[in-house]
């Protein structure tokens, strides 16, 4: 009889593209959470920044806002006048901005897309190898 190579068997090839199926679904969740982490990291950044700034922004503003108050007093506008036009400008012009922000926030820009689109790949490519 000659050697001729076994072919494996049906069982034997459906339990190999599980086990593939299975280390490929364990590195798509290791990537979603590398994924994620470095877009946590590049948002904690940013935060951190636009605190700073925010800071350094108040400061000036407070400091603009006083030269303004000042120039209308200046200009002969009782104190009590001139520090509530002033405020009151701030309030408006702040409460616009902050309203502006709010509609613009986007919850979407921490979705893992990549990832998403990889397992969905992944996915379809699953099913064409078991069916």
């Amino acid at each position: 009889m000659l050697n001729t190579p076994r072919r494996p068997g049906v069982v034997t090839l459906f339990t190999a593209a599980v086990a593939q199926s299975a280390d490929l679904v364990q590195t798509e969740f290791r990537l979603a959470r590398a994924e994620v982490s470095e877009k946590l990291a590049a948002l904690r950044i940013g935060l951190a920044l636009m605190a700073a700034g925010a800071i350094f922004l108040i400061a000036a503003l407070g400091m603009l806002l006083q030269a303004l108050v000042s120039v209308l007093i200046a200009n002969g506008m009782s104190p009590p006048a001139a520090i509530l036009v002033v405020a009151g400008g701030a309030a408006v012009i702040g409460l616009v901005l902050f309203l502006v922000g709010q509609k613009r926030l986007n919850p979407e820009e921490l979705v893992p897309d990549r990832t998403l689109t990889s397992l969905s790949r992944d996915g379809r490519m699953m099913k064409e190898t078991v069916t």
